[in-house]
């Protein structure tokens, strides 16, 4: 074979080889291509998924995005899997895929977290309170057995409660006529021994100087609140499904788990019309000296809350004359987690004032969350007293909606604030009534008109059917106050 002979064969063969290499490269490169084609069909899948599980889209959007989502896909799937003379649109097609992948991750993970976040907000709760042994700090006593034979005392004792003790010792259960007395007994070695609920506890704490510091808790007993009063009624003619309805407000001054019921700090009744896009929001102070539905006797609207959410929902319909068929239960520390989880709040204080061991400024102050928390709980610094700790409140709140809603830390900080809240509401509105106001609002986008009101009232000191015979501090309800708060309502019911 001539020397020109071999040389177009070796060429030809080095061609051979090179188009193989390229074929291989080509085939490996496909098959790389395809198997990231199925990988975003997947993230995808899980995408919509985490869509359709939320609920919240009208009927036409879930339509739209249905056939936005397949077409799509499609298309990309086509020009990143099927092989092109050059790569230029695969890569595009790449390109436009991980980004995608990127977005739907982010946006599934933030549907995920809000689905988790809901889900543990309509879980139904047995509501239900821990009831304290509490005697001296320096008694002998330091085991429920070591209070074998004794007397102990008790105010509005629970039946339960006493079986639980019994069956633990043998004691002698007296009855007191007023929680402060059995406070203050124990602290000058009366008695050695008393039964008091945590709320009570919570409350001698304040009223009887020393007390928490002064004792001991050596046993408790948990008891459940049964419920006596039955809230909300399907044929009313205020429900979600007819546009126009109440929700009760409730921020409870507790730490922990949502089922223990406690004192109501926080009470606002939110009138709502989905038809005219109007909401109120109707604040009652915490002092307000109402009558308790089942008990028919006179106390502050805050002790309401010990006797379960039901019992504070009935006895504001009797002071206001209205119908209250939902109500979200709060736990106002949460105000604590929150406002950290945020950063920190921007409040406005129409005052100088101290509470707790901080001092807030006339005009803006930049608060942490127990400084929110001290600054809507006071009372003490102010004339009108209970009148200002509602302005308080509600100064907060705006905070916490400006700093959501005016900045990016929503977008940031999602995953976070709902965490923070995750397990403190409780609620009787279904989550799919909730779904339809979210669908409803989608559907128009209007624009709605907030408006707010507080009760007022003049502060004084009167017994509580919650402690007994010692005056308390209370607010008399302002009966103007009253009326016209009950006239707002109704208007904005279109009453």
């Amino acid at each position: 074979m001539s020397q020109g002979a071999r040389r177009m064969v070796n060429d030809n063969q080095t061609r051979s080889n090179g188009n193989k290499m390229k074929n291989k490269k080509t085939s490996k490169l496909g098959v790389v291509f395809k198997i990231l084609a199925l990988v975003f069909v997947i993230i995808t899948i899980v995408f919509y998924i985490s869509i359709l599980k939320l609920d919240l889209l009208p009927n036409s959007y879930i339509t739209i995005f249905t056939i936005a989502e397949v077409v799509f896909t499609m298309l990309i799937v086509i020009g990143l899997a099927k092989t092109h003379k050059t790569y230029k649109l695969n890569i595009f097609c790449l390109i436009i895929v991980l980004l995608l992948s990127g977005v739907y991750i982010y946006v599934a993970n933030y549907a995920n977290a809000t689905t988790k976040f809901l889900d543990s907000m309509f879980q139904e709760i047995s509501e239900t309170e821990d009831y304290y042994v509490v005697v001296r700090k320096d008694s002998e006593y330091d085991e429920i057995e070591d209070i074998e034979g004794e007397n102990v005392y008790a105010f509005q004792l629970e039946d339960d409660v006493r079986g639980k003790i019994n069956s633990k010792v043998n004691v002698n259960f007296e009855t007191g006529d007023s929680l402060t007395g059995l406070g203050e007994d124990l602290l000058n070695e009366d008695i050695d021994v008393i039964l008091i609920s945590s709320s009570q506890y919570s409350m001698l704490s304040e009223e009887v100087e020393n007390f928490k510091d002064d004792t001991k808790i050596i046993y408790t007993a948990s008891h459940k609140i049964e419920e006596t009063v039955e809230v909300g009624s399907k044929n009313s003619k205020y429900t979600i499904n007819n546009g126009k309805f109440n929700v009760y407000i409730s921020g409870i001054d507790t730490s922990g788990s949502i089922s223990n019921v406690s004192r109501s700090d926080a009470n606002i009744i939110a009138t709502v019309n989905t038809n005219t896009n109007e909401v109120l929001l109707t604040s009652i102070p915490r002092d307000y000296y109402v009558t308790l539905h089942s008990k028919g006797a006179k106390d502050k609207l805050t002790h309401s809350g010990i006797y379960g959410i039901n019992e504070t929902v009935a006895t504001v319909e009797d002071l206001l004359d209205i119908d209250i068929n939902y109500y979200v239960r709060v736990n106002f520390t949460t105000v604590i987690e929150l406002v950290d989880t945020l950063g920190g709040v921007n409040v406005y204080s129409d005052y100088d004032f101290n509470a707790q061991g901080y001092h807030f400024n006339k005009g803006y102050n930049y608060l942490n969350g127990k400084q929110a928390l001290a600054f809507s709980r006071e009372r003490h610094s102010f004339a009108s007293g209970d009148n200002q700790r509602v302005k308080n409140q509600q100064a907060v709140i705006e905070a916490i909606i400006n700093k959501v809603l005016n900045s990016t830390t929503l977008l940031t900080k999602y995953t976070d604030i709902l965490e923070s809240l995750e397990g403190s509401f409780q609620t009787n509105i279904e989550q799919s009534d909730i779904s339809s106001i979210v669908k409803s609002q989608l559907n128009d986008m209007s624009s709605w008109t907030i408006k707010n009101n507080a009760l007022t009232g003049t502060g004084s000191y009167g017994p509580t059917y919650s402690m007994g015979s010692t005056k308390l501090y209370i607010m008399l309800p302002n009966d103007s106050s009253v009326a016209d708060a009950k006239e707002q309502i109704d208007e904005v019911l279109g009453e």
